[in-house]
């Protein structure tokens, strides 16, 4: 029994190694008869479609049983989705070969001129052929991105995905819900806007059948600036302009997160964020000395007291290039406003 239950390693046995045989290589005549075969079949799509009907079913009734004539139904759906998708591949590849041969451009200009359009129109373009596409996913195309939307309709995913093509190259962010056309910095039309009063001036309805879940995908959450401190801060390190509208679920942690990763920051415009005014303005101290335009308009008009004179201060020493400023709905005294008033000896605008 011993002898039977401890068996020399010497006697163990190995899995027998058989030689690997070659991949047999492809057979000429197999595929002429297969190129032959599929032009004939090809050449029914000239037959009238009664035709191949009747035929159809005709080979399902010389079928025995009901499992052969479903797996011939089977089959034939295969079949047609394969030559479907074949098809379509195969007319994008002529497209793109077309568009190269044919767009006057080399690649370098025709990545200025995706850069010069707007983030919509450089999907919409991305999405014509294989050849623009290319050209579109450079770093330069994606320098200014602007997914500001009239209802909610771009999530974090959307925002991730174009900060991470921009890289290193991302100059300009724009983010939110704007109820139109971007006011002008002079215009005192207040911009402060909820998405309830998007979706109604809009005239949008969610699906009623759509889960809140399905609902939360189309807004954006107070992690929606993240990508700007990932990888070390590369997207977020020569941002120069950064404007935020009505996102409801960014909060001061969020905020001051990604201001802490846009040391080069110049402009900066906030309006309806659900943050406070003195924490806002001691990130900016902090971490945006270059900054040079701050507009910040309050979701809360007249109830955020929480500026504090030494945030005031701190805001005219640590940003000596701060040449326009314009904070509204907020409440500020006069003792406040005097030391921001001291930023008017180098600004053009208070």
């Amino acid at each position: 029994m011993d002898t039977l239950l401890h068996t020399p390693t010497s006697m163990a046995k190995r899995p027998c190694s058989f030689p690997s045989s070659p991949s047999p290589s492809p057979n000429p005549n197999m595929n002429n008869q297969l190129d032959n075969l599929l032009r004939t079949f090809l050449n029914l799509a000239d037959s009238p479609s009664l035709s191949i009907d009747h035929s159809f079913e005709h080979l399902l009734e010389s079928s025995p049983c009901d499992a052969d004539k479903s797996l011939l139904i089977d089959r034939a759906l295969k079949l047609g989705s394969l030559l479907l998708e074949a098809g379509k591949r195969s007319a994008r590849k002529r497209s793109s070969v077309h568009n190269s041969l044919t767009w006057a451009l080399p690649p370098d200009l025709t990545i200025k001129v995706l850069s010069m359009l707007d983030t919509q129109s450089l999907c919409y373009a991305a999405a014509t052929c294989s050849m623009f596409y290319k050209c579109a996913m450079d770093p330069l195309c994606y320098a200014n991105i602007d997914l500001t939307t009239v209802v909610p309709k771009v999530n974090n995913a959307v925002v991730s995905t174009m900060i991470q093509r921009a890289g290193k190259a991302l100059l300009s962010l724009k983010l939110g819900i704007v109820p139109g056309p971007i006011m002008s910095r002079g215009s005192c039309q207040p911009m402060v806007y909820g998405i309830q009063n998007a979706v109604e001036v809009s005239n949008f309805s969610w699906n009623d059948k759509k889960t809140r879940q399905g609902k939360e995908s189309s807004i954006l959450s107070r992690s929606c600036l993240n990508p700007l401190s990932g990888d070390s801060g590369a997207a977020g390190a020569v941002l120069r302009g950064l404007h935020l509208y009505n996102i409801e679920r960014i909060d001061n942690t969020s905020l001051c997160g990604a201001l802490s990763a846009c040391p080069s920051l110049l402009d900066l415009e906030i309006i309806g964020l659900h943050v406070e005014l003195r924490q806002t303005l001691v990130s900016v101290s902090m971490n945006c000395p270059l900054i040079e335009r701050l507009f910040f308009e309050s979701s809360k008009t007249g109830r955020d007291d929480s500026l504090k004179s030494p945030t005031c201060v701190e805001l005219v020493n640590n940003c000596p290039n701060l040449t326009s400023l314009a904070l509204r709905g907020f409440k500020l005294y006069d003792y406040k406003l005097r030391i921001l008033v001291k930023v008017r000896q180098q600004s053009s605008s208070v």
